[in-house]
């Protein structure tokens, strides 16, 4: 697995008051937080859990562009690294592992406890879309030198197939939905279906994923900023997601962020089961778009919404 530096002492919420040791992504756009600890510290065991799943609970609120920034300026001077991963493709798929809270926590420290390793394990069987692993880090002076070296005693189970997330594949109209009727049935896939036509038909900039594990699809308006995405948070749950902030701020369409949520719980009265709402998104559970009517509605109301703000003429 390779890690690339996203920052150090990373500030993980403006209300938080505490900061991440370290935050990578791996090569599949996975967030990985990583905390480090001595053995001798005696928070190592519930307290480390706690303040790491703290920081985990806050992922979903991250802003991708941000991080990207901090993955610039934390990476600089390594032209290799900037080249293979500062692209819209990979930063998108950082942003739908961030809404999908598919993450990695990995506790460091010289010596893993025991009791620390139990709570590990516990919690990867448990822990859905989040991978846990314990790593011993030990240092050995030799004269002048250093020798620093690593191991993970504990870690989720491995996959007795090949993973997925190490082919890269890319995605279709044609694959998405084959895919989508195999996993969530076809009304679903007529969900997808429909979507996928309803932004084509209106000129906007449109493409699907390459290397995620699962199909995602990807609309963006001529501005460049979000119209929609579909993706998966597990691979029978495909979502809608919105940006709450590029049809309201961004798009100057006259609406505040609490009326534009309000679209969704209360015009077209999605139940809370299918419906994720945050600061930044609005995560819809597909399946609530198979009543034709409603997908009809939120089609008509985003139309209204681009028309407002010029985006497409009425």
């Amino acid at each position: 697995m390779e890690l690339i530096l996203v920052q150090r002492e990373f500030t993980v919420s403006d209300d938080f008051g505490m900061s991440l040791d370290h935050l990578f992504v791996n090569q599949n756009g996975v967030p990985v937080l990583v905390e480090v600890k001595r053995a001798v510290d005696t928070r190592i065991r519930r307290e480390v859990v706690a303040q790491v799943l703290d920081y985990a609970a806050c992922a979903s609120a991250w802003d991708a562009n941000f991080l990207r920034q901090l993955f610039q300026e934390a990476n600089s001077d390594n032209e290799e690294v900037l080249e293979q991963y500062d692209t819209d493709e990979f930063w998108d798929t950082v942003a739908t592992n961030l809404r999908a809270e598919r993450l990695m926590l990995v506790f460091a420290a010289d010596k893993i406890p025991s009791r620390l390793q139990s709570i590990i394990e516990f919690l990867n069987r448990n822990l859905s879309g989040i991978q846990v692993y314990g790593v011993e880090i030990r240092q050995f002076q030799a004269n002048d030198s250093a020798l620093v070296s690593s191991t993970v005693v504990t870690s989720p189970p491995v996959e007795t197939s090949p993973s997925p997330r190490s082919v890269k594949k890319s995605w279709s109209a044609k694959t998405l939905l084959e895919y989508t009727a195999e996993t969530c049935g076809k009304p679903v896939a007529a969900v997808c279906e429909a979507l996928i036509h309803y932004a084509d038909g209106l000129g906007f900039n449109n493409s699907f994923g390459k290397s995620a594990v699962r199909p995602t699809f990807l609309s963006k308006r001529p501005d460049g900023y979000w119209f929609f995405q579909i993706f998966f948070t597990v691979s029978n749950i495909p979502d809608l997601a919105v940006h709450i902030e590029n049809f309201t701020t961004k798009l100057d369409a006259g609406v505040t962020a609490d009326e534009f949520r309000s679209i969704f719980t209360d015009r077209l009265s999605i139940e809370s089961r299918y419906i994720h709402l945050t600061n930044e998104f609005i995560n819809i559970d597909l399946q609530a778009f198979t009543d034709a009517d409603r997908l009809r509605d939120f089609m008509s109301i985003m139309t209204a919404l681009l028309e407002k703000g010029g985006f497409i003429s009425g």
